[in-house]
């Protein structure tokens, strides 16, 4: 029982350097990037969906450009689709934690009341439900030299 218990020190002791070596005093691992993707469900007819992408493209694009540009978030966009499930319409954001997201949420919301009012959108009376979710980024196939997102 001895020789077990030695050998299990040794290999503890070897083992020990390494993870000295893996992570420095001092040294904190970078989180991942925080995915947020919101879902809605909404009535696309009519030329509604035609619409809700124009609107996108000049109201909340150029005020999320605002924010990348000033570091709230790393990207936000929209996505659609037109048949599957009736959760047709998809926005993401992008950014170093979901309080960055949230943050950016917020502020997203001031300038475009600031901007263009508080009547409702078309988007808003086109899609009436919606669900979140918040995701750690893994690896990716983006553009920097380690093959990760870059973000």
């Amino acid at each position: 029982m001895l020789k077990l218990g030695t050998f299990i020190i040794v290999l503890a002791a070897l083992a020990l350097p390494g993870v000295a070596v893996a992570q420095q005093p001092g040294e904190q691992e970078e989180d991942p990037p925080v995915l947020r993707v919101s879902f809605f469900m909404c009535d696309l007819g009519s030329g509604a969906g035609d619409a809700i992408e124009e609107e996108f493209q000049t109201r909340d694009v150029p005020v999320w450009k605002e924010l990348v540009a000033e570091g709230m978030v790393q990207d936000w966009g929209t996505f659609f689709h037109w048949w599957a499930d009736e959760w047709n319409v998809g926005i993401y954001t992008i950014a170093e934690s979901i309080q960055a997201i949230v943050d950016a949420s917020d502020e997203a919301g001031n300038r475009l009341e600031d901007r263009f009012g508080e009547d409702p959108t078309r988007f808003e009376q086109a899609c009436p439900y919606h669900r979140d979710g918040f995701y750690t980024l893994g690896p990716s196939t983006g553009t920097d030299e380690e093959g990760g997102s870059g973000r």
